[in-house]
């Protein structure tokens, strides 16, 4: 009996011990893809996706909570393993981290109030900086559409926000007049509620590459190679057995997935 007990416990010491814990950077602040519910367990998009991979790479998934701006260079400093928050692949990101296969596509689009003729776009669809001349248009601070508002529109006022939400906030409030945001949020979280009534997308979605990059991806140190190969082939079968599929339509009834997996 004795021997039995040291064998089990030495089996469990054994499995603690190959058992590994991957820090998850997440800004906990963006429903629906991270965020804390009432009871402050996290939830989300995004909380669903990093657990499936956890799962499949056998491995501990810890949150991190950050701010948006602050994710890149805990990720660097090793405060986390990898970022999994809403994060676009672009040029100037990968300079300094890595990217896995992309699981979301990553476009922008303007949300303004109805009736107030505001105009971004020329009619051929190209930014016309002119029209929001002395206008203030809200944004993310350090996210790709706040890369796409200074590039795209020289002149126009930009008011910077460490989170979305209140960022729409201070746009029903009138501190701003147009707000740049994804519209897949923006359309579940504001503008198919009550508070977001008397607004609309303004001018056609945005997917210009040399902003929005090749879609939302994890991001991972370039040295995390091993890592990065065991996330991609998570990703890919989740891809493929339909479990991703499966996670998206908790959240929408349409696809999020980039072209390249459509």
């Amino acid at each position: 009996m004795k021997k039995w007990i040291v064998v089990s416990l030495l089996a469990l010491c054994s499995l603690g011990a190959t058992a590994r814990e991957v820090k998850v950077g997440v800004q906990c602040t963006y429903p629906p893809y991270n965020y804390r519910d009432a009871a402050g367990n996290l939830k989300g998009f995004e909380i669903d996706i990093a657990r499936e991979l956890g799962k499949r790479m056998k491995a501990d998934m810890q949150f991190v909570c950050s701010d948006f701006a602050g994710l890149i260079p805990a990720l660097l400093s090793k405060k986390i393993d990898i970022i999994a928050s809403s994060l676009s692949i672009t040029d100037a990101r990968k300079k300094s981290i890595d990217f896995s296969l992309p699981y979301r596509a990553s476009t922008a689009r303007f949300i303004g109030r109805k009736g107030a003729g505001l105009q971004p776009f020329k009619t051929d669809n190209t930014p016309n900086p002119a029209a929001l001349k002395g206008k203030s248009v809200g944004v993310q601070r350090a996210t790709t559409n706040d890369g796409y508002l200074a590039g795209e529109f020289p002149g126009v006022e930009i008011t910077r926000y460490d989170s979305e939400a209140n960022l729409l906030l201070d746009l029903v409030a009138g501190r701003i007049d147009m707000a740049l945001v994804g519209p897949i949020k923006a359309k579940t979280d504001f503008l198919d509620k009550p508070e977001g009534q008397s607004y609309g997308f303004v001018g056609p979605e945005q997917d210009a590459r040399k902003y929005f990059g090749e879609g939302v991806a994890v991001g991972l140190r370039k040295e995390d190679q091993a890592l990065l190969t065991e996330i991609n082939s998570a990703l890919k079968g989740m891809f493929d057995d339909g479990t991703f599929k499966t996670i998206n339509l908790n959240y929408w009834s349409f696809s999020v997935q980039p072209a390249v997996w459509k």
